[in-house]
C-alpha cells in the first residue's frame, strides 16, 4: 500500500512528500488537511469517521478495506510502541497483515489497553516490547520489528520458545482464576470482583499490588496482569481484593481502553481525558461519595483515593493509570484495609451501570 514509512520525532520538518497518512500519532503542525490523513486513536485527531475504530491498527486496517483515491507516498509515526509499529506495519506491509488481521489487532489491544490476546497475538506483543530501546534511533527499531512481525506470529522467530516461557504469568493467571484459586465474582453489569487469597497472594506484596506501565512486556513482576483480567472482563471496572496478613489489599482498575479515542466502547460516565492517559478528571459524583463512606468506614491506616480528582493521592493515582483507585498509604503504595470485600463490593456495585 504504502512504499516507506519515517519516524518524526515533535518539532522535526515535514517529511519531503506530497500526501502523508499520519497513523497512531497526531501530525499537528505537519499535518495538511487538503492532502494528508490521519489514521490515529490518539486524542485530539482527524481519523475520518469511516475509518475509527479501537486501536490504531485496526483503524489502518479499516483503510485498506476501503483506500481512499490517490497515491499515498509515506506513513509516519512520532513515537515507538506496540501499536505504532503495528500501524505503520500494516500500510507498509499490508499482504502478510491482512492475512493475519486478529492476531495483529489483538497484540496492538495487549500493549495499549491492557487487553487480552491469544497466544500468537501474546507473542507478538512480548517480542515487539524487547526491541524497545531508547539508546537506538526508532527507524531502527520499526525495521527490526517489521523484520520479525513474521517469524513473531507463527513462532519461526528464533527467540518464540523464550518469549513463550517468558509469557507464563499470563497463562498462570488464567489457570488461577479458571481454577477457582482467584475467585472471580461479577458484582454488577460494570463491576467485576477478583479475591486474591493469602494462600495465593503469599507474603509478597509487591506483585500483587503491581502496576504495569504503558506497553509494558510481561513479567513476573505482576500476579495477575490487566489483560488476563480483559479475557473476561475488557469492558468492565475490576474491584481486586488481595487477602494481607493485617487485612485487605483493595484496588479499582478502569478499562485500559479509556484514556484512547475508541469507537463503541463502553466508557465510565464522568471521566474525562485531555489529551492522554496521564491527564484525565473523574466527575463521577456516587463514586467519589462511595470512596468518602468506605473512608468512614475505615479503621486501617491509609487514604481511599481515586485518580483523577482532587482528593488526597489524586495526582499519584492519575499517573498509574489504568489504576483508578486504591485504599493507599502516604505514598500511593496499597495499604493494608480493616474492610473485608464484601463490603467494598457492596458499596460499588451498581454505581457503573447507568
Amino acid at each position: 500500500m504504502i512504499d516507506r514509512f519515517e519516524i518524526v520525532a515533535p518539532g522535526s520538518p515535514r517529511p519531503q512528500a506530497e500526501r502523508i497518512i499520519f497513523c497512531d500519532g497526531t501530525g499537528g503542525a505537519l499535518f495538511q488537511a487538503a492532502t494528508d490523513l490521519e489514521l490515529s486513536h490518539w486524542r485530539p485527531n482527524c481519523t475520518p469517521a469511516e475509518y475509527r475504530a479501537d486501536t490504531s491498527t485496526e483503524i489502518c486496517f479499516r483503510f485498506l478495506d476501503s483506500p481512499r483515491p490517490g497515491q499515498w507516498t509515506v506513513a509516519v509515526n512520532n513515537h515507538v510502541d506496540v501499536d505504532g509499529i503495528l500501524s505503520v506495519y500494516v500500510l507498509v506491509h499490508s499482504r502478510h497483515a491482512l492475512d493475519n488481521r486478529q492476531t495483529i489487532v489483538q497484540a496492538a489491544e495487549l500493549g495499549d489497553f491492557w487487553g487480552w490476546g491469544e497466544p500468537a497475538a501474546q507473542r507478538l506483543f512480548q517480542g515487539l516490547t524487547l526491541l524497545f530501546d531508547d539508546k537506538r534511533p526508532a527507524g531502527e527499531i520499526y525495521a527490526e520489528a517489521f523484520r520479525r512481525v513474521p517469524g513473531l506470529i507463527d513462532g519461526s522467530d528464533p527467540d518464540s520458545a523464550a518469549i513463550d516461557a517468558a509469557l507464563a504469568p499470563l497463562r498462570r493467571g488464567v489457570e488461577l482464576v479458571e481454577q477457582g484459586q482467584i475467585v472471580r465474582r461479577p458484582m454488577s453489569a460494570r463491576l467485576t470482583q477478583y479475591i486474591i487469597p493469602l494462600e495465593v497472594a503469599g507474603d509478597d506484596g509487591g506483585p500483587v499490588s503491581y502496576v504495569p506501565e504503558f506497553n509494558e512486556q510481561v513479567s513476573e513482576a505482576a500476579l495477575l496482569w490487566p489483560q488476563v483480567r480483559a479475557r473476561w472482563d475488557f469492558e468492565q471496572v475490576c474491584l481486586v481484593c488481595c487477602e494481607r496478613r493485617g487485612g485487605w489489599f483493595h484496588d479499582l482498575w478502569f478499562p485500559g481502553y479509556l484514556w484512547a479515542d475508541t469507537a463503541g466502547l463502553w466508557r465510565i460516565r464522568g471521566v474525562d481525558y485531555h489529551d492522554n492517559m496521564s491527564h484525565y478528571t473523574l466527575d463521577h459524583r456516587p463514586l467519589l461519595a462511595a470512596f468518602e463512606r468506605l473512608q468512614q468506614q475505615e479503621r486501617g491506616a491509609g487514604q481511599w483515593a481515586l485518580g483523577g480528582t482532587a482528593s488526597p493521592l489524586g495526582d499519584v493515582l492519575t499517573g498509574r493509570f489504568p489504576l483508578g483507585g486504591r485504599f493507599a498509604d502516604a505514598s500511593g503504595a496499597s495499604a493494608a484495609s480493616s474492610l473485608a470485600p464484601d463490603a467494598v463490593a457492596a458499596a460499588l456495585a451498581g454505581l457503573f451501570d447507568a
